[in-house]
C-alpha cells in the first residue's frame, strides 16, 4: 500500500513531490469525540470518514490525506460523557487555517470530508471565508455522508428511517465495519423520536440529545450489522472517488466551459 497520509511523508519526500505536481489535492478529514449510545465508542464521527479518506486515496494519483481532525462542536451531544466541544468560532478559525497552510504549498483543491452534524455550518463557513480570499481555490465538500447512502444503496437496504440516526442503524453498522473491536452491538437500544418525523421534510427542530434520547443515541441501531457496514463502507470510498475523478476530468472547475 502507498502512504497517503500527509505526516507520514518526509519533508524531502513532500518537496519532491511538490515540484513534480504529483499532489494535486487534498481530502481534510473533520471528526467529532462525544457519546454515540452504550453500543459505539466516542469516536465514529473521526474513524469512518478518516478511514474512508485513506480507502480513496488509495485509488487516486495525486490526493493526499490530512490528519483528522477529532474535536467538533458537540454542545447538543454534551448530556452523555465525555463530549469533547469546540465553539463554532474555533472550529471557523481552525479550518480556515488549515486551508491557508494548504494554499501556501500551492495545494488549492481541497475535498472536505465531515463526520459530525455540528461542525457542517462552520466548516461551510470556513471555506466560504477561504474562497472570498483565493478565488482560485476550489473546494468540494461532503457535509453529511449519512444522508447520501440510502440512494445509493436502495430503498431496502436499511430496515428503517433510511438508516438515520446518532449512532442509528446506518453509523452503527460502518463503525462496526471499520473498528470491530470497539463496538458492542449486542447493547445497541432503539431509541427513535417519533414524534418529531412529521417535521422532518419541512422544519428542522434544533434539538439537544437529552430531548430526543435517553441513550445518547437515536434511531435503531438494533437493526445494524457489520455486513451492511462493509456495503456502506464500499459505497462511501467509491462516491468520493468517483467525485474527485470527475474533478480532476474537468480540471477541478465548476463548468467544463469555463
Amino acid at each position: 500500500m502507498k502512504k497517503v497520509m500527509l505526516n507520514e511523508f518526509s519533508t524531502a519526500e513532500l518537496e519532491t513531490l511538490l515540484q513534480q505536481r504529483q499532489i494535486d489535492s487534498v481530502i481534510a478529514v473533520f471528526g467529532s469525540c462525544e457519546s454515540h449510545g452504550g453500543h459505539l465508542p466516542l469516536g465514529p464521527d473521526l474513524f469512518v470518514p478518516a478511514e474512508v479518506a485513506q480507502q480513496a486515496a488509495q485509488r487516486l494519483e495525486r490526493t493526499l490525506v490530512l490528519p483528522g481532525i477529532p474535536y467538533g462542536t458537540s454542545m447538543h451531544y454534551n448530556a452523555n460523557p465525555m463530549a469533547i466541544t469546540l465553539r463554532f468560532e474555533t472550529v471557523i478559525a481552525l479550518a480556515e487555517d488549515m486551508f491557508e497552510s494548504l494554499i501556501q504549498y500551492g495545494i488549492k483543491h481541497i475535498f472536505v470530508l465531515n463526520g459530525h452534524d455540528g461542525n457542517i455550518a462552520p466548516l461551510e463557513i470556513a471555506q466560504r471565508k477561504v474562497k472570498a480570499r483565493h478565488k482560485e481555490v476550489v473546494f468540494a465538500f461532503l457535509p453529511a455522508w449519512w444522508a447520501i447512502l440510502g440512494d445509493r444503496l436502495g430503498p431496502d437496504f436499511f430496515a428503517g428511517w433510511n438508516g438515520l440516526g446518532h449512532g442509528g442503524e446506518g453509523e452503527s453498522s460502518i463503525t462496526a465495519a471499520v473498528c470491530p473491536q470497539l463496538c458492542d452491538l449486542s447493547k445497541a437500544v432503539r431509541q427513535m423520536p417519533e414524534d418529531s418525523l412529521r417535521y422532518s421534510k419541512h422544519i428542522q427542530l434544533i434539538w439537544d440529545i437529552s430531548e430526543v434520547s435517553a441513550t445518547g443515541a437515536t434511531g435503531d441501531p438494533t437493526f445494524a450489522s457489520i455486513e451492511k457496514g462493509q456495503k456502506m463502507l464500499a459505497a462511501l470510498v467509491d462516491i468520493v472517488v468517483e467525485n474527485i475523478q470527475q474533478l480532476e476530468q474537468n480540471d477541478w472547475n465548476y463548468d467544463r466551459r469555463c
